[in-house]
């Protein structure tokens, strides 16, 4: 059984956790609520389903903050901001998100400070 890591966004290196809200079939109910993280505090991101069991990809297509532009259920971490990207409350970076047939498209992110 998956262990689900504490949400420790506050903290240095911590954790923020963006719940994909899927249905009883695994198909995307609705988008996953928007998310700021702090390079200042050297956070990453974390994607869940909230059905543990959901197969689930996530592709930034324009550009992302991350080295990697696709994660996934397989690949759930996001890894720490790029270098290069500065904080920008005003930058949001949108992403896709996959299961099955159905997409989700246009969730996003604030990387600040």
């Amino acid at each position: 059984m998956a262990t689900i890591a504490p949400d420790t966004s506050s903290e240095p290196g911590g954790i923020v956790t963006v719940i994909i809200p899927v249905d009883k079939s695994g198909e995307v109910k609705s988008e996953p609520a928007p998310f700021t993280i702090f390079k200042s505090l050297h956070q990453q991101v974390l994607w869940q389903a909230s059905d543990g069991n959901a197969q689930f990809n996530i592709e930034f297509k324009d550009d992302s903050p991350f080295d990697q532009t696709q994660f996934s259920n397989v690949e759930p971490y996001s890894g720490l901001v790029r270098r290069e990207v500065l904080g920008d409350p005003g930058r949001y970076y949108k992403y896709t998100v996959r299961t099955g047939k159905k997409k989700s498209i246009d969730p996003g992110g604030i990387v600040n400070r």
